[in-house]
């Protein structure tokens, strides 16, 4: 994506040029940045990277990257928040979202709708990306627990809609990953992933499968709870890499603090199933690159809200060997939860 620099005008106010001006203004762009379209090979889907490129020379091992899961919602954010003084310098960060033209839009609305009322009122661009992360970011999901989630008011959606998580970390490693290292040089062995809600529950599930495919995993808000945690299958394997010493990972896991549980159901306990997890993982005894951080609960954060500390938390936590938000041991800064 490149950034055009416009002249500055010296026409007086309402000259033609002035007007013209203001009649047309330019798009916002971020400096130092790409945007990527491809299909992946794994799935046949088609994807787009925004690629946020460092200020800074690599060094002679190549940039850290940090991969920003829904990245049409938080690469901005992303990219700010690396670059903002000493925080996390000479970092690559790549949001992996999708195409937003017209045809494909469409087509997606088509086949995985219904589209739920929160979504009406939104272009097919900005809905659409909705529908292809809830079949990427999830594994195959039971008939009954749609049914459970349609009480819930939402729509009755098919399973076809779940399920293709899997797929999609193959495609971060086989399709993301290669287009990103032929772009800049990358240091594979500090690479990070970030994802919030569905996003979070992906992270979760490449950390107990791919433990090794990135140095750092920043679990958000993560959905634990659906499909009756079926993302939980995975934590015998996980635990036996981790005390055998084959997988090193460092993990965060960060909430909103008034990510309470919804009223009428009794299973999704968002703060809980995060502290209970996280108590889980440090039980594991792996070796000193293993590192689980604290428990990050935001206090006066909801659901909506709460993947920005959890962004600006999580930089800090994954590049701790510089910027003034890391405390000596590399950790990020304290989060305290809140009292019950």
């Amino acid at each position: 994506m490149a950034v055009v620099a416009l002249a500055a005008h010296s026409a007086e106010p309402g000259s033609t040029a002035d007007s013209t001006a203001q009649s047309h203004p330019a798009e916002v762009t971020i400096p130092n940045t790409r945007r990527l379209e491809f299909t992946s090979s794994v799935n046949g889907h088609r994807y787009t990277l925004s690629v946020a490129l460092p200020f800074e020379p690599p060094t002679s091992k190549g940039y850290g990257v940090l991969y920003v899961l829904d990245g049409y919602w938080y690469f901005a954010s992303a990219a700010e928040i690396v670059r903002a003084p000493e925080r996390a310098p000479g970092i690559v960060v790549v949001g992996i979202g999708y195409p937003d033209d017209a045809t494909y839009a469409k087509n997606v609305l088509a086949q995985r709708g219904p589209i739920s009322r929160a979504l009406q009122n939104l272009p097919p661009i900005r809905s659409s990306p909705y529908f292809e992360r809830m079949y990427d970011l999830s594994l195959p999901t039971s008939d009954q627990s749609l049914v459970a989630f349609a009480h819930q008011g939402f729509p009755k959606w098919q399973p076809k809609n779940f399920g293709g998580l899997d797929d999609f970390l193959k495609t971060i490693e086989r399709d993301v990953k290669p287009r990103v290292a032929a772009l800049v040089p990358v240091d594979p062995s500090n690479e990070v992933i970030w994802g919030h809600s569905f996003g979070g529950y992906a992270v979760l599930h490449a950390l107990f499968v791919e433990p090794n495919a990135f140095r750092a995993f920043l679990i958000a808000s993560p959905a634990i709870h659906w499909d009756e945690k079926k993302v939980l299958a995975d934590q015998k394997g996980f635990a036996t890499a981790v005390e055998s010493g084959v997988a090193s990972p460092r993990v965060l896991v960060t909430v909103g603090g008034m990510e309470s549980t919804p009223p009428d159901d009794l299973t999704w306990r968002m703060v809980d199933n995060g502290r209970e997890l996280v108590a889980w993982l440090k039980s594991l005894h792996g070796t000193d690159r293993y590192v689980v951080g604290d428990y990050a609960v935001f206090n006066g954060s909801n659901h909506v809200f709460a993947p920005w500390p959890a962004l600006a938390h999580g930089v800090a936590f994954a590049f701790p060997n510089s910027g003034i938000l890391r405390d000596p041991k590399g950790k990020g800064e304290a989060v305290s939860e809140p009292k019950h």
